[in-house]
């Protein structure tokens, strides 16, 4: 499991780090001081879950439940205080920890997030063109492609689609852990990649199944690696 922890005291960070580590051994955790190196973690790599302070130096923790939703990363509070409970679950975080923070609760939060992730397998999105709308399930795209402010849909199982919605938009909806920004104008889902091949200069190409190949951005290419071969 892939930890966000995002609190501005570093000993609160180390103490839930050393929470986690009895609980999963195997877990890799991520620490932010603050909302920017939160938000830039995120953007790097993919989580599945955030433990998030609320008082973050000036800043509230909730600030960053935007940026959880839009990469599809369940949050947990862990505070010293309650009064942030009721806007908290509002924001629709998993659960509430308080400060200082009971391990048998945080095996409660650990267990909703691998709930939540469970239950993510049978999700299902809503894609339309001017006229017609489909509730789809991620797992039947093979890829999606930039064409201008809408994006066509590539299917493993029917004729392609093109839907009333932009890359950005798609890439906000898509699971982040199955779909990954190939470059400026496609997003590929993992489980359709055969074999990724890492070439010179940083080049990284995909062969998608049935659908030839596919090659990474510099930049995505970067990220690609950061999030899977650090």
């Amino acid at each position: 499991m892939n930890l966000l922890i995002v609190d501005d005291e570093p000993l609160a960070r180390a103490e839930l780090l050393r929470l986690f580590g009895e609980l999963l051994p195997g877990f890799r955790g991520t620490e932010a001081a603050n909302l920017t190196e939160a938000r830039s973690a995120l953007l790097r790599e993919t989580f599945d879950g955030i433990f998030v302070d609320m008082e973050l130096g000036g800043a509230c923790g909730l600030e960053l439940l935007p940026d959880a939703k839009a990469s599809g990363t369940p949050v947990v509070v862990s505070t010293a205080h309650e009064r942030f409970a009721v806007d908290a679950f509002d924001g629709e975080v998993v659960d509430y920890l308080l400060k200082p923070v009971e391990i048998s609760r945080l095996f409660r939060a650990i267990t909703k997030i691998s709930r939540q992730q469970k239950s993510g397998d049978d999700e299902v999105i809503l894609l339309s063109d001017q006229s017609h709308c489909w509730p789809v399930k991620p797992a039947s795209l093979l890829m999606v492609e930039a064409e201008g402010s809408y994006s066509t849909v590539t299917f493993t199982d029917r004729k392609p689609l093109t839907v009333c919605r932009s890359l950005r938009e798609m890439e906000q909806v898509l699971p982040g852990r199955s779909f990954i920004r190939a470059n400026r104008s496609q997003i590929v889902n993992l489980k359709q990649v055969q074999v990724i091949h890492r070439q010179g200069s940083g080049k990284m190409v995909a062969e998608l199944n049935g659908h030839g190949e596919i090659e990474f951005s510099r930049r995505q290419a970067q990220s690609f690696r950061a999030r899977f071969f650090a």
